[in-house]
């Protein structure tokens, strides 16, 4: 690819832009507003309310009256909420209950009276966005994708970020409490069932599940307090399938009160997800996944996902992020990309993957420059673990958090940051500590000043971390400069020199 390419996509990729998505779904209606990079966009507003329109269907098959109204009512609130951010490009989808509803036309027409246009999606296409939201969020993901909303389950199977076969089965969990009315065995009946006339389902060779949905969700935080997990981003939490079926099995022994009771179970979700723990358990046992991963994205991103190019779909989503925040964060943007050539050198034999996450740690480098002096490393610490970023696990999270603390504090661990950093073997954690002290040296060289930076290379030689720099600039390399490029060498087991050129 010819480097003016390059640049136009990575620009491309990088542009701000603002867009929504209104998803009326079986259960909830909710409004994302998203910010940011095209990549990789932010949610900004999150607004959902739980209006439960696949429940109490009439006998006739209409929708109940009462949900209809709150619908309409948030959907007004909507309307009013994107005309304040400006109107932007918006995505308005229903679902499953409005798509299978006998009145489901008449309130598509009520919502389009609102100024709201809406569009009633096949239950195909919905599995196939879910799809795209996964891979917007996992790029090149491989595995099986389930969406579980509250009326249906939408199960894709997905090769290198690609759809291929993909089912909407009417097993939500919504949609099961109506048909069963408490009775889990007769639920798991009408599931095997479902699963049963799924002709490629069967041959499903997936080792891993790529959960969406707010109920599978819950799963995942009920499990996350089970097992005293220290990050609590739910974006890329991995378990264990067998652990997994141990935890939906808990959860349907559990009362209504004692699952309302539980953090991070909606009351009004809470008769519901004894239903979707059955619908996972059973999928699990019977494809014999053997990881769950849960995905932040879904629907509505794959609905983002899906405007993009397929040259803008390739650019990696995490470098995108950890750009914008950059780019909002640090006084003097071109210092990530300074970090990141300065270190290329002392670095010249890591792996792709390792690369990547040095990479988007460099662009970080300085995301703790406006924060007080004192906190600047547990503030950047913080921020690299808790931040959005898509296509990263808690490990590599782990570790671009470290490097950040490490650059401005030294060799050091975070006080109450021993569990998380523990998520990362003792190989990351010491590449991680070598990192962020690369940036602690890179930093007292030239301190907020890309240019000069630009100037400056390492190699490695024999027993000898070597630095080379311009004889203009040996003045900067003052009793700082040289304690930390001690420390630095001495991280990666060599030996430093510096190198003044003419």
């Amino acid at each position: 690819m010819a480097a003016e390419e390059s640049d136009d996509i990575s620009s491309r990729a990088l542009e701000r832009t603002r867009q929504a998505v209104i998803d009326i779904g079986s259960n909830s209606v909710r409004l994302v507003i998203y910010d940011g990079p095209q990549r990789a966009p932010f949610q900004i507003c999150n607004e959902k309310a739980l209006c439960g329109l696949g429940r109490e269907i009439g006998e006739d098959g209409s929708l109940n009256p009462k949900a209809v109204e709150s619908a309409l009512s948030i959907l007004t609130r909507f309307r009013c909420l994107l005309t304040e951010y400006g109107d932007p490009p918006t995505d308005i989808v229903a679902t499953a209950a409005v798509r299978e509803a006998k009145d489901g036309e008449a309130f598509v027409a009520a919502v389009r009276a609102l100024g709201l246009p809406v569009d009633i999606i096949p239950g195909g296409e919905e599995a196939n966005l879910s799809a795209f939201g996964v891979a917007s969020f996992e790029p090149g993901a491989s595995g099986l994708v389930g969406d579980m909303g509250g009326g249906s389950l939408e199960l894709v199977s997905m090769r290198e970020g690609e759809p291929r076969d993909a089912v909407s089965l009417s097993i939500g969990p919504l949609r099961l409490m109506r048909a069963t009315n408490g009775d889990y065995k007769a639920a798991a009946k009408i599931v095997e069932a479902a699963f049963n006339d799924v002709d490629w389902l069967k041959s499903e060779k997936n080792a891993t599940l790529f959960a969406v949905g707010g109920a599978w969700r819950a799963i995942a935080r009920v499990h996350m307090q089970l097992r005293n997990h220290p990050l609590p981003v739910l974006h890329h939490y991995e378990m264990n399938g067998k652990d997994v079926i141990d935890t939906c099995e808990l959860i349907s022994k559990q009362s209504r009160s004692s699952l309302e009771a539980t953090p991070g179970i909606s009351s009004k979700r809470a008769d519901a997800i004894p239903y979707a723990a059955v619908v996972l358990r059973m999928l699990i046992s019977d494809l014999k996944i053997q990881t769950v991963s849960i995905s932040a994205g879904g629907l509505r991103e794959g609905l983002l996902y899906r405007r993009l190019t397929p040259e803008l779909r390739r650019f990696d989503p995490l470098i995108a992020g950890a750009t914008f925040f950059a780019s909002r964060m640090s006084p003097e943007e071109g210092m990530g990309g300074s970090y990141r050539d300065l270190l290329d050198g002392a670095f010249a034999n890591e792996t792709p993957a390792q690369k990547r996450i040095r990479n988007a740690t460099c662009l970080l480098g300085d995301i703790g420059a406006f924060f007080h002096p004192d906190m600047r490393a547990d503030q950047a610490f913080d921020t690299a673990l808790r931040a959005p970023f898509y296509g990263v696990t808690h490990p590599e999270r782990a570790a671009i958090a470290l490097s950040l603390f490490c650059r401005h504090a030294g060799a050091k661990t975070p006080a109450g940051g021993s569990a998380v950093i523990n998520l990362m073997s003792e190989d990351e954690k010491k590449r991680a500590t070598q990192i962020g002290l690369g940036l602690r040296f890179g930093a007292a060289i030239a301190p907020k000043a890309p240019h000069a930076m630009r100037q400056c290379s390492f190699s490695v030689k024999n027993d000898e971390l070597q630095f080379r720099a311009p004889e203009a600039l040996r003045a900067l390399i003052d009793e700082t400069a040289r304690k930390r490029l001690d420390a630095f060498a001495a991280s990666t087991g060599l030996k430093p020199s510096i190198d003044f050129q003419s």
